[in-house]
């Protein structure tokens, strides 16, 4: 049985509709745009979907996510049209398994999913890529990545206090999106390092935490000492439980190591092997202990060495391979500033790419 459209409520004007969203919880507090039938309705009629159809259940509170729910929170978010079919494709890339939307919605890790768009659709549609990526100044970056958070949080459910329950949270959680400067890298686009082709559009999704800034003033080599001195901190959740990080670079730095030779898969792999965790300073600073929270890698990652047995030169590694280390140039060459994002660690939220589907 097809589903009813949403039932329409008349309000007096627009602060009155600030007030109910307010009151009913369909905001987490910042103001939001009333959903007003028209541009539902034009939103969907783009989309040339059915609004009933189902594009997924989403947790903690298993929200059913219809193209009209979906249209209705791209609405609230301030989104046009054209910005609907990269919403939809970054909450098609949460519901995979790798990703365990249901556990970045609700773990005590201040993590959320970040939005990295590629593509043609990055110029087209205005995404921002340049000097202050992360921060604004873009309609499509911030509607898009505000979209987002309300569909989690008006249809998945992720509430602070109730099912999210971050200790801190972050203020990426109110909107997370940037693209990859596509005109200034170096390197090859994070969409086609990852299976797909330089004229797709795409989004990855991966749950981390907002960018730690590094200024890595210099040469190749010394940009590459400065990150693998700076990234080993055993408080970050790749010390305990592995996973995944971003490393999101500017520009310029990344122009550098390009041109001393380095690709994206070199970069993964010198940080690898050289940015590591010491026994003898994790054993010597009292970081090791004997609980299972405390031990390196003691949350279930297979085969995870039994550091009391150690030498003290011994260096660990952040993550199990330099494949699951990803790299991406966001943010442009007006300075040597770059970013580390920690995951979640392997409880979840990994990297997931998907194409944009637009309409014909």
């Amino acid at each position: 049985m097809a589903r009813m459209p949403s039932p329409v409520v008349d309000v007096p004007d627009f602060w009155a509709w600030h007030e109910m969203a307010l009151e009913r919880g369909w905001t987490d507090g910042l103001v939001v745009a009333p959903p007003t039938r028209e541009r539902v309705d034009q939103m969907i009629a783009y989309l040339g979907r059915r609004p009933d159809e189902v594009v997924g259940v989403l947790g903690p509170k298993d929200g059913i996510a219809t193209v009209e729910q979906i249209a209705i929170n791209c609405v609230m978010a301030g989104c046009l049209p054209q910005h609907a079919p990269v919403v939809i494709a970054a909450i098609e890339a949460m519901l995979e398994p790798e990703f365990n939307l249901h556990g970045v919605q609700a773990t005590t890790n201040p993590c959320a999913p970040l939005v990295i768009v590629n593509g043609p659709i990055v110029d087209e549609l205005g995404f921002h890529a340049k000097e202050g990526a992360f921060g604004g100044g873009s309609r499509a970056s911030a509607c898009v990545g505000r979209a987002v958070r309300l569909i989690l949080w008006n249809i998945g459910g992720g509430i602070p206090g109730e099912t999210d329950m971050a200790s801190q949270g972050q203020p990426a959680k109110y909107l997370f999106c940037a693209a990859e400067n596509h005109e200034q890298s170096p390197w090859q686009p994070l969409h086609v390092e990852r299976g797909f082709a330089e004229s797709d559009s795409t989004v990855t999704v991966f749950a981390c935490q907002s960018p730690h800034p590094l200024r890595v003033l210099g040469n190749a080599d010394r940009i590459l000492k400065l990150i693998a001195a700076s990234l080993p901190v055993p408080a970050v959740n790749m010390f305990h439980a592995a996973g995944q990080f971003l490393l999101s670079f500017g520009a310029r730095p990344a122009q550098e190591l390009a041109r001393a030779g380095y690709t994206k898969a070199d970069v993964k792999k010198w940080v690898w092997e050289n940015a590591r965790f010491q026994v003898g300073g994790l054993r010597h600073s009292g970081v090791l202990a004997e609980e299972q929270h405390m031990r390196y890698w003691g949350h279930g990652e297979e085969g995870a060495p039994d550091v009391a047995t150690l030498s003290d030169e011994t260096l660990l590694p952040m993550v199990r391979s330099a494949d699951m280390i990803h790299v991406a140039v966001i943010g442009g060459d007006s300075q040597w500033w770059m970013g580390f994002s920690p995951g979640w660690g392997n409880y979840g939220g990994y990297a997931v790419t998907k194409a944009i589907k637009r309409p014909r």
